[in-house]
């Protein structure tokens, strides 16, 4: 028996109202789990050289974050942690512990660090047995690797969602050493991933500003203005809050380092402007694409070779104008590792770079390792009009700053960038003048293949 062409449309509907229709197929799942310190743990924070005392208390708390895209067919991984950082060698072995519990490929499993200064060190003698930062980071391990495993492994706890997607401007930022006229990125991008009853699970914002409002003054824990900000979203929206950070390497608080009132101020300030997005709504498109990529970047000598090293190190070493009082010996340290690492062939002549992109129906979220300037980040949006594109920098792990072509050219203010962080990341030479053509250009391939 046939049935009118009206009542079987009718009948569709019913059916899909009662359930059975489930929109594109791609499905969530997201946990949150605390990695901040306890009372009585003091610790050495990250990332200022100027802080020497043992953290006092806590500010905001630390999460490490964890969103998981099901496509049936295809999982991706996107962890956010509340760190400065990670080093590429922790991260890839954190990573593969993850992979092996969850049975996700390696190559799905993005870890990014917000990089905020005011986080626990993870790297070290500080983290060794003994160490003020040593049950912090065996703690770290353990909650960040389970509940990404959790998150990914619970196949009940999948569900269909929906996304949609802002964008705002902020003034919290500015260039960091061109503080009036360098260049600076002011937008501010945030995806919200709902149920299906269009309540937020969780929302991801992305801004390319380094977490350090709370300056080397401040012994307090904390995830600085992105998590002033998400308490904020939370109350407001619902659900989750976290951030990705952008291509931050020359990109601070307009203000400078301060204390905590300051990322209060910034924090609530970039929540006001979200506050007033108007958000779009991505079409269930079902599209779901994951990319990886390297890219070798250049040295300043096309060959590594202990005569270059011994030479290099001879002529550095009498500068005056250095980012350490200590620069003489840690150039000594330097050429005494190169060469050593020479002999055991682990010295290459490119620094090479992981990178990958997530397409999630159209939208797509860039990660690279590394803290690029500012200008990759606009410039690679200006390559794909139209598009949404998140870029997070600090993922799988932190090795360098890539400056753009322009602070190789302005080069006043970055000559720790330019001219002497390889002695401190221990790569074997300085990046090359080149070096941006090349990233820049596989930014571009890897969104390209995303698409």
């Amino acid at each position: 028996m046939k049935l009118h062409p009206v009542l079987a449309a009718f009948s569709i509907l019913l059916l899909c109202g009662l359930g059975g229709c489930r929109g594109d197929g791609l499905k969530m799942n997201y946990n949150a789990a605390d990695i901040s310190t306890t009372p009585d743990e003091h610790t050495m924070l990250a990332g200022f050289a100027a802080r020497n005392e043992l953290s006092d208390g806590l500010h905001m708390p630390l999460n490490t974050h964890c969103l998981v895209i099901d496509s049936g067919a295809d999982k991706v991984c996107i962890i956010s942690n509340d760190l400065m950082e990670i080093s590429p060698d922790l991260s890839l072995e954190w990573r593969k512990e993850i992979s092996e519990k969850s049975g996700l490929p390696l190559d799905r499993i993005f870890m990014h660090c917000i990089h905020t200064h005011s986080a626990p060190r993870n790297g070290g003698w500080r983290c060794e047995p003994g160490g003020s930062n040593y049950t912090h980071k065996e703690r770290l391990h353990k909650v960040l690797v389970d509940n990404a495993v959790k998150t990914i492994t619970d196949e009940a706890a999948f569900r269909p969602f929906r996304m949609e997607v802002g964008k705002a401007q902020t003034s919290i930022n500015a260039n960091r050493c061109e503080k009036e006229t360098g260049p600076v990125d002011r937008d501010v991008y945030v995806a919200r991933f709902l149920d299906e009853g269009g309540k937020p699970v969780v929302s991801v914002v992305n801004l390319a500003c380094h977490p350090v409002c709370m300056g080397p003054r401040s012994l307090l824990v904390s995830s600085d203005y992105p998590g002033v900000c998400g308490k904020i979203l939370r109350g407001a929206w619902g659900g989750d809050v976290f951030q990705l950070t952008g291509a931050a390497g020359n990109m601070d608080p307009a203000r400078g380092c301060k204390m905590a009132d300051y990322a209060e101020e910034c924090g609530a300030c970039l929540a006001d402007s979200l506050l007033k997005v108007k958000f779009e709504p991505v079409k269930e498109s079902g599209v779901f694409k994951v990319v990886n990529d390297t890219v070798s970047l250049p040295f300043r000598i096309a060959e590594v070779t202990p005569e270059a090293i011994i030479e290099h190190a001879e002529e550095i070493s009498k500068w005056d104008k250095t980012v350490s009082a200590t620069w003489k010996d840690d150039v000594a340290g330097w050429k005494d590792q190169m060469l050593e690492r020479y002999a055991q062939g682990k010295v290459h002549n490119t620094l090479d770079f992981t990178m990958g992109a997530v397409n999630i129906r159209g939208i797509v979220f860039f990660f690279t390792q590394g803290e690029p300037f500012c200008e990759y980040q606009m410039e690679a949006r200006k390559k794909f009009p139209g598009r949404t594109v998140f870029f997070a920098g600090y993922t799988n792990g932190q090795n360098s700053y890539l400056p753009s072509a322009h602070a190789y050219e302005y080069r006043k203010g970055y000559e720790y960038e330019i001219d002497q962080m390889h002695v401190y990341i221990k790569a074997p030479y300085p990046l090359s003048e080149t070096m941006p053509g090349a990233f820049a250009g596989a930014i571009e391939k890897t969104i390209t293949k995303a698409l």
